[in-house]
């Protein structure tokens, strides 16, 4: 990020200094930021593995909570949580650690200090499939709009009901219609389920 930033200053003194229009300079610069966006594999990326590798490399301590969570290194990823600075995120990888550990009542503690987000109602009723609580999983179902993670909750309601090859099957259904972190989401979640970690 910080390369892009110099990036663009060192480009705007030299527009400056040749007197370009400045709508070529704009021209350019959306130009410069499409091509970034565009090649941030987390965001549009089609090959998982590619995505985790970008996540492996990753120096930003989320990245590297992300990469470990995903690969079932809990240890690992509670050591990349603690250097987190952003409190936001912070508190994210806390909740999917303790739901991870089948620790509801703490993170439901947490969720609790979120405002109400699509995470969070998907968070807590993911809680509730876990807990068989039906009536807690229709109320927080209601309140998600993104399609994302209506499925995702339709995947685990299917795995917590022992209907496993019809999770991967949906899985599998999922897998050419996602990009990026989503992607990567759904294709860990089919490994988990194979090797029976879920």
């Amino acid at each position: 990020m910080i390369w892009f930033l110099l990036f663009v200053f060192v480009f705007a003194l030299l527009m400056g200094i040749f007197q370009v229009p400045i709508w070529i300079m704009y021209v350019v610069l959306i130009l410069k930021v499409i091509f970034v966006l565009l090649r941030n594999p987390l965001l549009f990326g089609k090959d998982a593995e590619k995505i985790m590798e970008h996540l492996k490399k990753s120096k930003a301590p989320y990245m590297k909570f992300l990469y470990h969570f995903l690969q079932g290194e809990l240890l690992e990823a509670e050591r990349a949580a603690r250097k987190i600075r952003s409190k936001k995120s912070r508190l994210y990888s806390e909740i999917m650690l303790l739901m991870e550990r089948k620790q509801y009542d703490k993170a439901k503690d947490l969720l609790a200090q979120m405002g109400g987000h699509k995470t969070k109602w998907y968070a807590l009723a993911d809680i509730a499939i876990n807990e068989g609580n039906v009536e807690a999983f229709k109320q927080n179902k209601e309140r998600i709009t993104d399609t994302f993670f209506l499925h995702m909750l339709e995947l685990d309601k299917a795995v917590y009901e022992g209907k496993k090859d019809e999770a991967v099957k949906m899985l599998e259904n999922m897998i050419p219609m996602l990009r990026g972190y989503k992607l990567l989401t759904v294709v860990q979640y089919r490994k988990q389920i194979l090797n029976g970690r879920i």
